[in-house]
């Protein structure tokens, strides 16, 4: 079918078929579908333009008062894309790869406030797969505040006293504690030849989403973990400064006991202890206490699924924990924030006929409370 024969439905049809197919396609194949895509969103305003010419002319005819606010309308009325459409995100990333943009999406950036504004679609894609490569983010109290943030966390609270009829009440001395966060720059730079430009814009989002995504969670994980709080985010590490009432420590040449890890968890106070889990790495998990046993002598780890857990408090494994040690606490105690949405800037570099991608988080953690969290330390020389 003509492409000027092509109605609405059709051109979605179409669409959909094609991001079938380049997934399939050699570079010529991608080239052509590229081609004709464009003619598709092209073809889409222009009927687009034309059933709400179409709908004007209906209100017109039913009342013609209405006539002179219409045209007016249509005389001062820019049409607009939001970040949110297909015709900007289109846009958006055909600037990334350095191709033509047409009417329509010329349209698009330009109606935006700035044209470097990630894709709505794009932004939870990323939000999404982060949270997959740097799963401790959905452990941590995760917040998406621009600039830097005061974050209010309970502290010591009192229990309920019994109140004698008719007597004075005294307030409790309950505590807030403030946590200030700032905003560190994470960045990563990616690179690939030119020959980008022959790929569809599904698969260059795809790709580009994942290879930044990648870098920066684990970047984001590492100072979630082992951030020293100065120059860049605190993590877990420097929560508290370790010692006899917040650590156990195993002595250089002897092993973890049963006994190591029931003294772990009594030292976490009480009140952490419904969102308490284990963090270690995977290693340590199986070379370490893997083969203890309880009292019964039950194994003392326990494996349902893929999920682990140690006298029934769930397992958190991350290789950037440090061999033979392991921490238990609260990690929603642990408060972060992303200060904006991960942004990508791209740049053509001439000596290598290449484009360079570098994806920007703007992120800050900190332990709230050191006395959420307990170590185990494993002695050194």
């Amino acid at each position: 079918m003509e492409l000027n024969e092509m109605n609405l439905e059709q051109i979605e049809e179409r669409k959909a078929a094609i991001d079938e197919e380049v997934k399939t396609a050699d570079v010529e194949g991608i080239k052509e579908r590229t081609k004709e895509l464009e003619g598709l969103m092209s073809r889409k305003a222009e009927l687009e333009k034309y059933e709400a010419r179409k709908a004007d002319e209906a209100i017109i005819k039913e009342n013609p008062a209405k006539a002179e606010v219409i045209e007016r309308k249509s005389e001062t009325m820019e049409e607009k894309f939001g970040v949110d459409s297909a015709e900007y995100r289109s846009a958006f990333f055909k600037k990334l790869m350095r191709k033509e943009l047409n009417e329509v999406e010329q349209r698009a950036i330009s109606s935006t406030t700035s044209a470097a504004v990630m894709p709505t679609q794009t932004s939870e894609q990323i939000i999404t797969k982060l949270k997959a490569y740097a799963p401790l983010l959905s452990e941590v109290t995760l917040l998406q505040v621009a600039g830097a943030v005061k974050f209010a966390v309970e502290g010591n609270t009192a229990d309920a006293a019994i109140h004698t009829e008719n007597g004075a009440i005294t307030s409790a001395s309950d505590t807030m504690v403030s946590v200030s966060l700032a905003g560190y720059e994470l960045v990563k730079l990616v690179q690939i030849s030119d020959t980008v430009s022959t790929m569809s814009i599904n698969a260059f989002e795809g790709w580009l989403v994942d290879m930044l995504v990648e870098k920066l969670g684990a970047g984001i994980t590492n100072y979630i973990i082992n951030g020293t709080g100065s120059g860049q985010p605190k993590g877990v590490e420097y929560a508290n400064t370790w010692g006899d009432t917040n650590s156990v420590t195993v002595a250089l040449a002897s092993s973890l006991t049963n006994a190591n890890i029931l003294a772990l968890i009594a030292l976490l106070g009480g009140g952490y202890d419904p969102n308490a889990k284990f963090l270690m790495s995977k290693s340590t998990l199986y070379t370490d206490f893997m083969p203890l046993k309880d009292s019964s002598k039950n194994d003392l780890v326990v494996r349902e699924g893929k999920d682990f857990f140690i006298y029934g408090y769930p397992v958190l494994m991350d290789s950037r924990v440090t061999a033979h040690e392991a921490y238990f606490g609260d990690f929603k105690k642990m408060v972060a924030n992303l200060a904006e949405a991960v942004n990508v800037k791209a740049a053509y570099d001439i000596d290598t006929n290449s484009n360079k991608y570098s994806g920007i988080a703007i992120f800050d953690c900190t332990p709230a409370l050191g006395e959420a969290f307990v170590k185990l330390v494993k002695a050194a020389e």
